[in-house]
């Protein structure tokens, strides 16, 4: 058995508590170094809490992490120790720009209100990682639920069990992998199943 993960709270990087990085700022130049801190910051607490998706309003919506609860996260956009928050306008800026960098991409893109998938690993590594791990473990040609691919319990673990980094994954995003990763390379295929819904993964 694993022993569940202890989390200890993120620390941001000491510019988080820099009053003006809440406020845009008028200078090009210097509101792109704005941009690039919020995207480092972004990235970092992200992959800190292995937090995949985002709202728009930078609130977790998915973590890898099964033992913390992301309701209680500490606010990316808020800094109560200084009382400043980022507004909506800039907000939405911050967000673009992360999605501009390929470091964000929207959940859905004729709906943008669900949020989007946070890149501190690209969909490529995702993929190396799942193939990788079908292939260590002589599981090419199988068909694996979604389920199998991100859940497989302690006690079911098969062939050395799911690595860390699959486990809990979200599964839109392992769809996201999947099409435009691992079947673009020719190394997997979707089954759907009666109601066109996704059966199975084949790894190939």
């Amino acid at each position: 058995m694993e022993n569940p993960q202890v989390i200890t709270e993120f620390k941001f990087p000491k510019i988080h508590t820099f009053p003006p990085l809440y406020t845009k700022q008028p200078n090009q130049t210097i509101q792109q170094q704005q941009l690039e801190s919020w995207n480092n910051i972004i990235l970092q607490y992200c992959e800190y809490y292995k937090i995949t998706s985002l709202t728009l309003d930078g609130v977790p919506k998915n973590s890898q992490i099964s033992s913390i609860d992301i309701s209680n996260l500490p606010l990316l956009f808020n800094n109560k120790s200084i009382n400043r928050q980022v507004n909506s306008e800039f907000k939405n800026l911050i967000i673009n720009n992360l999605i501009h960098s390929k470091k964000a991409e929207y959940i859905n893109h004729k709906k943008p209100d669900l949020g989007i998938f946070i890149y501190w690993r690209s969909l490529t590594e995702w993929g190396n990682i799942i193939y990788e791990y079908i292939s260590n473990t002589g599981q090419k040609g199988t068909v694996l639920t979604l389920y199998e691919l991100t859940k497989n319990d302690d006690d079911e673990l098969q062939n050395g069990g799911l690595p860390q980094d699959l486990k809990n994954l979200d599964e839109s995003l392992l769809i996201k992998v999947i099409k435009e990763y691992l079947i673009k390379q020719g190394k997997a295929q979707l089954l759907m199943n009666e109601n066109n819904e996704i059966g199975g993964v084949k790894i190939v």
